[in-house]
């Protein structure tokens, strides 16, 4: 997308990329990675449900306020420290902050009393966008306490169809951490053999049996056919002496 060239949001600019004559028909706004550092008239748009702002320069945010229909909101890989001017976006339900500035859990507080947010990320392992918020031990167990009905944080589930697991992974990730292995038993274990020293052995040996066996099967034959042979000669010449 082309970068606007001051940086500033201007009516204009919301109507070419909306397709919206009025700026109150805009439901759905896509600015990823214009070149955005001032949110300029976007209050204006006070229908917006859906708007995707990330990949920009933005610092501030309270031009949001006005956007009171807002359900979906991407501000991921900005350079946001403060998050005032959320707080008011009362049917938010996903936001997306990571990539950002953000350091303190306090900066979170003012969207704890959005009542619809159930899906929040401040950081995304993929793509390495985090917040050095992120970085503290016990964040994950801080922002499920700060937002208790959140159902997914950072792309895993808290809550419903999936959370157990997400929880027991977790778990064992917390765990591995805080007990170290110790160096002993990073040593490589000699594997055990699956099959006994002697089973080549014994098996040449079977094999070496058979072999025998077959041969003695044959000789057998052999010598049993040589017999019906001989008997049979002996008595074919006996018929024909007999019948001259």
């Amino acid at each position: 997308m082309t970068a606007i060239s001051d940086g500033k949001i201007s009516k204009q600019l919301l109507k070419t990329r909306s397709g919206e004559f009025d700026v109150e028909s805009i439901h759905s706004l896509f600015l990823r990675d214009a070149g955005v550092c001032d949110l300029g008239c976007l209050g204006e748009c006070v229908n917006v449900e859906r708007l995707d702002l990330s990949h920009n320069h933005l610092t501030v945010l309270h031009k949001l306020a006005g956007l009171t229909q807002l359900n979906t909101l991407n501000l991921s890989a900005n350079r946001i420290t403060t998050l005032e001017g959320l707080q008011s976006l009362e049917k938010l339900h996903t936001l997306s902050l990571s990539g950002n500035h953000i350091a303190r859990f306090e900066s979170l507080v003012c969207l704890t009393g959005l009542e619809y947010l159930q899906d929040l990320r401040l950081q995304d392992r993929i793509n390495k966008l985090s917040n050095p918020v992120c970085q503290h031990v016990n964040y994950l167990e801080e922002v499920q306490r700060m937002f208790p009905r959140l159902k997914t944080l950072d792309g895993e589930r808290v809550q419903g169809k999936g959370s157990e697991l997400y929880q027991l992974c977790r778990q064992i990730d917390t765990q591995l951490q805080q007990e170290p292995i110790a160096s002993a038993s990073l040593q490589a274990q000699r594997p055990a053999p699956w099959l006994q020293s002697q089973y080549w052995e014994m098996a040449d040996d079977f094999q070496n049996s058979m072999l025998c066996d077959a041969e003695v099967q044959l000789t057998d034959l052999l010598a049993s056919c040589k017999r019906l042979s001989e008997q049979s000669e002996g008595k074919l010449y006996n018929s024909m002496l007999g019948s001259s």
